[in-house]
């Protein structure tokens, strides 16, 4: 086989000349059109979100730039571009939904390992914890 330094990857034994040719051959169909192709393919290569043990939301799923990492790695530039807009648009309606329910501070506890933690009611009644500093030792 002589060398072609155009070729940018092989699928089954057949060049590919550009990325995406490449992922088009490999995932066996063309351009994904509609948004909610694009969030029902991305959902299905992540396994529903899936990562580091723990099922996400789509707004909390993290999108990474990593080469090898999915769903990036089974998208071309633009889709997976497309799919970060999605997602940031998801945060802000989700932030939206949390900011309509206005919560306000009950009370904040100082716990003995030094944690510190601030306890949240809505204007329904429904409580929430943050911890906003972690359990740690002394200084000294």
């Amino acid at each position: 086989m002589k060398y072609d330094p155009n070729v940018y990857g092989y699928v089954n034994g057949k060049p590919t000349y550009s990325r995406d040719e490449f992922i088009f051959t490999v995932r066996g169909f063309g351009h994904i059109e509609n948004d909610a192709d694009l969030l029902a393919f991305a959902e299905k290569v992540t396994s529903r979100w899936y990562n580091a043990g723990w099922h996400q939301t789509f707004a909390t799923y993290y999108l990474s730039d990593y080469a090898l990492s999915e769903p990036g790695r089974s998208l071309t530039v633009k889709e997976f571009n497309r799919l970060k807009e999605l997602q940031q648009a998801a945060r802000e309606a989700e932030k939206a939904a949390d900011d309509a329910r206005e919560w306000k501070l009950h009370q904040t506890i100082y716990w003995a390992d030094n944690s510190v933690e601030e306890i949240w009611i809505d204007k329904n009644g429904a409580t929430k914890s943050i911890m906003t500093v972690g359990p740690h030792g002394d200084a000294c």
